[in-house]
């Protein structure tokens, strides 16, 4: 009875405990630990940077598509904007292409051709330094201020777009409009003073350039034409075949400005 009694604690500890997992049990606990993707704290972190990023790449988007002007603007203002800047493409190219020949033209020629495209160059300056009158197809505008609403920065505006839209000359009631001119209210609310002279309403603006072009540049949008009206103003723009600009701007000598060098080899 005694051999009996203590071989069973021996075959007890042969065999497996229902309690513990086997090794095949382990191994596939293992197995499946390693398969189970685990994120660190770095990841979270740069995770949570780039959809915070994103976010903000979103809303940035949004936020530019819908403050632009075009985004509130009607379909025939849009189809304007976009033909106004065909046109102002068309006319760069046809410029660049007259330039080109032009110089073409003056490397290849004799004495008296660059001597007469010295001359028409010559006569092109003086019109845009306003020495010389000057005549050609055009608009004439006319802005009407009866409550002194139209500041001097609705003409500063409407020179700008009449260069953009290719203006080639300008006058203002009876002054000439040229690359020193300056606009500012008159202190007593009599009007504006455009290069010191005091001009009253209405306004007349006479520009030499594209009619067509000249007068599409003119209703943009948000332009010159919308902030007259919307100050309480009024503008009318005629096409003309013919304008004439009589006003001259006496040539002033440069204080500080003088001729450079031409580069050497020029």
């Amino acid at each position: 009875m005694a051999d009996d009694d203590t071989s069973l604690p021996d075959a007890v500890a042969d065999e497996p405990s229902a309690a513990q997992p086997s090794e095949t049990d382990r191994a596939r606990a293992r197995l499946r630990g390693a398969l189970v993707p685990r994120a660190t704290g770095r990841q979270l972190v740069v995770g949570l940077l780039f959809a915070v990023l994103g976010f903000a790449a979103v809303a940035a988007t949004q936020t530019a598509a819908g403050s632009g002007l075009l985004a509130t603007a009607r379909d025939d203002e849009v189809v304007r904007v976009l033909d106004d800047l065909t046109q102002r493409q068309q006319r760069l190219q046809a410029e660049q292409l007259a330039l080109e020949a032009a110089r073409d033209r003056l490397q290849s020629g004799s004495e008296e051709q660059r001597l007469a495209a010295s001359r028409a160059r010559a006569d092109a300056l003086a019109i845009l330094a306003g020495t010389v009158p000057a005549v050609g197809p055009g608009v004439r505008i006319t802005i009407t201020d009866g409550d002194g609403v139209v500041s001097s920065s609705v003409l500063l505006d409407a020179v700008q777009e009449l260069r953009d839209a290719g203006a080639e000359a300008i006058q203002i009631s009876t002054v000439r409009v040229v690359a020193s001119t300056w606009f500012a209210d008159s202190r007593d609310g009599s009007g504006i003073s455009v290069s010191g002279t005091t001009l009253a309403s209405p306004y007349r603006i006479s520009v030499i350039g594209d009619p067509q072009t000249l007068a599409t540049a003119l209703e943009i949008p948000g332009g010159v034409s919308d902030s007259v009206r919307t100050a309480g103003g009024r503008i009318d723009v005629v096409q003309s075949d013919e304008v004439v600009i009589t006003a001259l701007q006496p040539p002033t000598a440069p204080e500080y400005a003088q001729p450079a060098p031409s580069p050497s080899g020029s």
